[in-house]
């Protein structure tokens, strides 16, 4: 297992444990949350202000706001974040050619990001919805059933080509 993949399900303990301690809606829990982020990766990602706010079930708006009032914390700069499932399951259902065609479209590998800074790519070994592979996340949002043909649509609404 990667140890981006064991960062991500520790960060992910860690968000639940905070839920269960701080409470549903808590803005002190989501900003414990952000400086455990920020602790963990050197920045808060777009994926992760979407797994918080989930996590406490407030208002995506409301942490960006807290990043805001929040000096020491580091949103990330890209516009896209494209995370690829690189597990065996995907894998067995062609999300080799979905990874190659993006990497290709973007002109860049996994844990890089574009020249013009607006899109960062990686990978992560499984977001446990095989059934549904390959699966990608953009953004925090899930994009199932991918094949060569969906991503290369993806990637000309993001590179613009």
């Amino acid at each position: 297992m990667s140890e981006e993949r064991n960062k991500e399900l520790i960060f992910t303990e860690e968000l639940e444990e905070m839920v269960r301690g701080f409470g549903e809606g808590s803005q002190e829990g989501a900003k414990a949350a952000l400086r455990k982020s920020q602790d963990d990766f050197g920045y808060v990602s777009i994926a992760h202000i979407k797994q918080i706010a989930d996590a406490f079930k407030l208002d995506e708006k409301i942490i960006k706001t807290m990043i805001k009032f929040m000096p020491s914390i580091k949103e990330s700069k890209v516009e896209y974040e494209i995370v690829c499932c690189s597990g065996p399951r995907c894998a067995k259902n062609g999300s080799m050619e979905v990874i190659k065609t993006i990497k290709n479209s973007l002109g860049i590998d996994f844990n890089e990001t574009t020249k013009d800074g607006r899109v960062s790519l990686r990978s992560q070994n499984c977001f446990k919805k095989c059934k549904m592979g390959p699966n990608i996340m953009i953004n925090g949002k899930f994009y199932h059933h991918m094949n060569k043909e969906k991503a290369e649509e993806i990637m000309k609404e993001i590179v613009g080509n």
